[in-house]
């Protein structure tokens, strides 16, 4: 026991932190992953179309019902929690009254517009019915979101890990027991999509520990701070919600009689989970530690910490990558189109397992308007690009525009946080 305290204790916190949320990431996606190669071992492409569709407008509505909300909370629970918990805990309370309007009115304008979306948006009429299924999973799906975001903000990271573990467990233990019990379907997918989060959501918003109560603030004075900051962080929810997903929202209207293409465009990007699970690992790590810093000196501190993650991680990756190019000729021959799809793709996931962490940084000197702006412009050019290349290369164009348009933008945002890094010693703490 003394040597395995040695050796923790010799470990930076954040490399112990980082390796339990990527611990966790890792079991929990790799358990969704799976249900990713079971469909492409069950389903053609055609009908990865399906699928691949069904979970970009699963994503969208989650970020939807989010708006930068959960990105405010964590940011002014962060900064609080240690001078003023009765002011972190206000906000606690007021992001959870508003999260419970946003999934409601979500859930219902998605029930309604379900059968337009389906068929005169992505020209899938099959999706009507999972479409209203997913207007009624919204709710769950956004008490699970949010209570990750509760978890984060706290860095309860531990808690943090097994609720999105307990997910996954559910999500693959449904699918695989109606495919030994002979019930398997895509509308059994959906519904594991749908109703496995609702569960584990409840379970998480349940586990939140309780803090004594304190002092409340007005709501007009919270909602006035959360507005100041949320109104940019909600243009940059937005602009990432659809700039992440843009090309699942083009590709099918303009590839309509190309399903067998969008499905393997749909493969591929799904077969970039673990880079997109190693991304959002380090994210959720570092994003409440940006948000606390105060002094250039705590800037510096914090790029070498994240430098210190992320280029093992993208090492790491590379042999990923090569591995899934050696398996999709021999266990998934149906699939081999998407090998190049998948490379280039790969490209650009790879540079966000790098750049997320430090472009994060545009929020902690207060600049979360010119980040709201960067993601706007870069959303109407990755539209246009889309439009031009999808046009002339098909699902190739889309894979290619996607990466030119990231590198482009995250070298912007790194230019822009250099030039203005001293504006960190301008951030304040109420009440000092």
């Amino acid at each position: 026991m003394p040597l395995f305290e040695h050796v923790r204790n010799a470990i930076p916190s954040t490399a112990r932190e980082s390796g339990i949320v990527f611990a966790g990431d890792v079991l929990a996606k790799f358990l969704t992953f799976l249900i990713t190669l079971l469909l492409l071992k069950l389903v053609t492409p055609a009908e990865y179309a399906l699928y691949g569709v069904f979970i970009t407008v699963l994503a969208t509505v989650n970020q939807f019902t989010d708006s930068g909300l959960h990105a405010s909370f964590i940011r002014f629970f962060a900064l609080y929690e240690k001078t003023d918990k009765h002011r972190a805990w206000a906000h606690l309370r007021f992001a959870w009254r508003v999260k419970i309007i946003a999934i409601v009115g979500t859930g219902i304008l998605l029930f309604c517009t379900a059968p337009i979306l389906a068929v005169h948006v992505f020209r899938m009429p099959a999706l009507a019915f999972p479409f209203r299924l997913l207007s009624v999973g919204v709710v769950g799906s956004g008490i699970f979101e949010f209570s990750q975001a509760v978890f984060q903000a706290r860095q309860e990271f531990a808690r943090l890990t097994a609720l999105r573990v307990m997910e996954s467990f559910g999500k693959i233990g449904v699918i695989v027991a109606g495919i030994l019990g002979g019930m398997f379907s895509l509308n059994l997918v959906y519904s594991a999509y749908v109703t496995v989060p609702f569960v584990v959501g409840l379970a998480g918003a349940v586990s939140i520990r309780k803090e004594p109560d304190f002092a409340s603030y007005g709501w007009k004075e919270i909602g006035r701070e959360v507005v100041t900051f949320g109104r940019w962080m909600m243009l940059t929810s937005f602009s990432t919600m659809f700039l992440m997903r843009i090309d699942m929202f083009m590709l099918p209207p303009l590839l309509s009689n190309q399903p067998d293409e969008i499905g393997h465009y749909a493969a591929a990007v799904r077969l970039c989970t673990p880079l997109i699970v190693l991304t959002g690992s380090v994210s959720t790590v570092f994003f409440p530690k940006a948000m606390a810093l105060r002094c250039l000196d705590d800037m510096r501190h914090y790029v070498r910490r994240t430098l210190q993650v992320t280029l093992p991680l993208i090492g790491l990756s590379m042999i990923y990558g090569a591995v899934i190019v050696l398996m999709i000729p021999s266990m998934f021959p149906n699939y081999t189109p998407s090998i190049p799809l998948f490379s280039i793709l790969f490209i650009g996931y790879a540079w966000t397992i790098f750049g997320n962490p430090l472009t994060t940084l545009v929020l902690s000197i207060g600049r979360a308007s010119a980040a709201a702006m960067i993601s706007f412009v870069q959303l109407c050019l990755t539209v246009f690009s889309h439009y031009l290349f999808i046009r002339w290369l098909g699902a190739l164009g889309a894979a290619l525009s996607t990466v030119l348009i990231w590198s482009i933008a995250g070298t912007v945002s790194l230019l822009y946080l250099y030039r203005h890094r001293h504006e960190i010693e301008n951030i304040t703490i109420p009440g000092k």
